[in-house]
């Protein structure tokens, strides 16, 4: 592996900090998106059906990107125009909120959202696997989110109580954290892209197809085994988080009734705090434990904090708690699945094993937020939750387990 020293200066420290600046920037975007389930069901009324609706429609929509990133990113210029017109395409429909007062608008912004900017991030993982080294990488990619989620922290303390005593306020703010968003993108086009040639003899009018961006995908499952096993793993966690969602929902509303204070108080400052004095740690630990052996107790994570949402019925404790342990996991989680494709690529194109994890996330998100929806509407939310706890566990014991069998006879 190329270390540090050889990248030149300049590539190095254009690159940090468009890292660092494009977190700053475009987390006040990004925290208030997380509010949105939350502002359907209290502030629009949003039924169960509308806000499954919603939760599938954010990662389903990563189908969809998968063809885009197949097509573009192949080329050096590919890669700059992958992050930049995805990112402007993500973020342009929010503008228009003050001008929409239905739900259906919402989820669509939503997402146009969830398609574009998932679409990017394998063109900008691989911009960073060419001008970082590894350790490098994880350094400033961990200190971008780390910057990210303390600005959440100090978001929270601003926008909770306005939101309280401003019945549309959530308009107003969706249009400055969207701007703000915009400018993070410009952050990204800044970045410089450190090689002559990144991939030579390519032909910009091969057509892509409907099938061969899945072959590949799948291609590449068949060959590595430890990045298959990764996919399982993270599909039942990412599965049982998803099937919880719609109760998630409900429950904060109709079980806590809680205000939108309360949830930004959850939401940014426990699991910020989690995230930021965890976030460290993880980068550590992913310098010393494979990716499999650490997604195992990310998966633990994700099945706590549907349990610690249950106990939060007999004291609100226990609500930030849940988020307290949730930011704490997903500041592993983060970092895992966007440096994931850099780390299982070694000195192979990284962008076919991170768009590999995008598309992924989009096949649960078509099945689990409607099944909850669905269950939720059967059974009710709290044995959902415990329903989301035991698959998410369950994902555990496939990254722990030596020996699993579920695609072939053969076990890896």
């Amino acid at each position: 592996m190329t270390d540090k020293l050889s990248y030149p200066t300049d590539i190095f420290q254009k690159t940090r900090n468009s890292i660092l600046s494009f977190n700053i920037f475009n987390e006040i975007f990004v925290a208030f998106f997380g509010l949105m389930p939350f502002i359907l069901r209290k502030d629009l009324l949003a039924s169960a059906f509308q806000i499954s609706l919603f939760t599938m429609m954010k990662p389903a929509v990563a189908v969809l990107s998968f063809y885009w990133s197949s097509k573009i990113i192949r080329t050096k210029e590919g890669l700059k125009y992958n992050v930049v017109i995805g990112g402007i395409l993500a973020r342009i429909p929010f503008l228009f909120f003050p001008f929409f007062k239905n739900i259906w608008y919402m989820i669509f912004a939503s997402a146009m959202y969830m398609l574009f900017s998932r679409a990017s991030i394998p063109a900008w993982m691989e911009i960073l696997k060419l001008n970082l080294d590894k350790n490098t990488r994880q350094k400033f990619f961990s200190l971008g989110s780390v910057l990210a989620y303390a600005e959440g922290v100090l978001i929270a303390l601003l926008i909770g109580s306005f939101l309280d005593s401003h019945v549309s306020g959530w308009k107003t703010i969706f249009v400055v954290s969207t701007i703000f968003g915009l400018v993070g993108v410009f952050f990204q086009f800044k970045a410089p892209i450190f090689g002559e040639n990144i991939v030579k003899n390519f032909d910009d009018k091969k057509k892509v197809g409907i099938i061969k961006p899945w072959k590949e995908g799948f291609d590449l499952l068949k060959k590595r085994k430890d990045f298959l096993k990764f996919q399982i793993g993270t599909f039942f966690s990412g599965f049982g988080i998803m099937l919880a969602m719609p109760a998630l929902a409900l429950f904060y509303v109709d079980n806590l009734s809680l205000s939108h204070t309360d949830m930004t108080i959850g939401r940014y400052i426990f699991m910020g705090l989690g995230f930021v004095f965890f976030s460290p740690l993880w980068a550590k630990l992913m310098n010393r434990f494979s990716v499999n052996f650490l997604t195992g107790y990310v998966c633990i994570g994700f099945a706590l904090f549907p349990l610690c949402i249950f106990f939060a019925l007999f004291s609100k404790i226990w609500f930030y708690i849940a988020f307290l342990f949730y930011g704490i996991t997903q500041g592993g989680s983060h970092l895992i699945w966007n440096l994931s494709g850099t780390l299982f690529a070694k000195d192979e194109d990284s962008s076919k094993f991170t768009r590999m994890n995008v598309s992924m996330v989009g096949i649960r998100g078509l099945i689990a937020p409607l099944l909850g929806g669905v269950l939720c509407e059967i059974i009710g939310p709290i044995i959902l939750l415990f329903i989301s706890g035991a698959i998410s566990l369950f994902g555990s014991f496939c990254m722990f387990r030596k020996k699993i069998y579920f695609f072939q006879k053969e076990s890896f």
